[in-house]
């Protein structure tokens, strides 16, 4: 009898073991997102005046700092970042070159005419290198730029748009949502005749998970975005990025070399950055700051967080 007891026992501690396990597997799930960072980590640690924030060591992709950093959010034009990416995945496998040149569509040079979007002069039937237009999505965050890469790159922006979806399933970002190669807003119009906007997303994780791909695998693309001021056929372009040498924001303690600004009505100010201080480099993303000044101010924040 007293055999028996003891077996009973057991299968119950048994039980309630695995029954623990579970709830704490569920727990983790539920603040772990599909690539399996948290969404928020030390989030009390700094306080954020902004919708979504991540800090990773580029080195391991270790999480420093996360506040909501699992929730999808607009995205805005740091969506050039894996422009960026593919670009120089396509130099890096000959399918281009520096040298490749096209010439942009009517589509684009509207675009190009309207003064509300970032852009770089365009002319019709004038041919342009990846090369300068490559320099100029980087450091002015021109659209028209962007779009002319994918077209270089891909054919159509269509067939560009797949290749991004696809080669965020490749790294297993499975809450991405991308609609144009710039991360400009689509308006379509639904079957009553009313406009809908809707816009790239994806959360911090996400972010900070491209951009260290891409400095990982390309770091001289930094050589780009570190650069505050250049021409573009004699036109002055001025880096969005205030935090760069020379520039309103930047401050010597945080020598930052990259990476993207990005900027709608729905995504409010975002900022993916980067730096590299006493052998350690970082990564950051702000997601919905108020303004422009805020999100360099908050990313400040984050980086005196990550290296101290």
């Amino acid at each position: 009898m007293r055999h028996a007891k003891k077996k009973s026992r057991k299968k119950f501690l048994w039980i309630i073991g695995i029954a623990i396990i579970i709830i704490c597997f569920f727990l983790w799930k539920n603040d772990h997102g599909p690539n399996g960072m948290p969404s928020n980590y030390h989030a009390d640690q700094v306080n954020l005046n902004v919708k979504a924030a991540v800090a990773i060591d580029a080195k391991n992709e270790n999480v420093i700092y996360a506040k909501n950093a699992n929730q999808s959010l607009p995205i805005a034009s740091m969506t050039k970042l894996l422009t960026a990416y593919l670009t120089l995945k396509a130099i890096k496998e000959k399918k281009i070159s520096w040298d490749t040149t096209v010439s942009p569509t009517q589509e684009i040079i509207n675009l190009s005419s309207n003064p509300d979007y970032a852009g770089v002069p365009l002319s019709l039937g004038q041919k342009y290198t990846v090369r300068e237009l490559y320099d100029a999505a980087l450091i002015k965050s021109a659209n028209n730029a962007a779009r002319m890469l994918a077209i270089a790159v891909s054919g159509s922006e269509t067939n560009f748009l797949n290749q991004m979806r696809q080669q965020a399933n490749k790294w297993k970002l499975h809450n991405v949502k991308l609609v144009t190669v710039d991360g400009l807003p689509e308006k379509n119009k639904n079957f009553l005749g009313m406009t809908t906007t809707i816009e790239n997303k994806m959360n911090a994780n996400d972010m900070a998970i491209i951009a260290r791909k891409l400095v990982t695998d390309y770091p001289e693309v930094l050589s780009t975005t570190k650069v505050a001021k250049s021409d573009f056929r004699n036109t002055l372009m001025t880096n969005s990025n205030k935090m760069l040498s020379g520039l309103s924001d930047y401050d010597p303690n945080y020598p930052v070399d990259g990476l993207k600004t990005g900027t709608t009505d729905g995504a409010g100010a975002c900022f993916t950055c980067t730096m590299d201080k006493n052998n350690k480099r970082v990564i950051t993303v702000i997601l919905g700051a108020q303004n422009d000044n805020e999100r360099f101010s908050e990313t400040k924040k984050l980086l005196n967080y990550s290296f101290n």
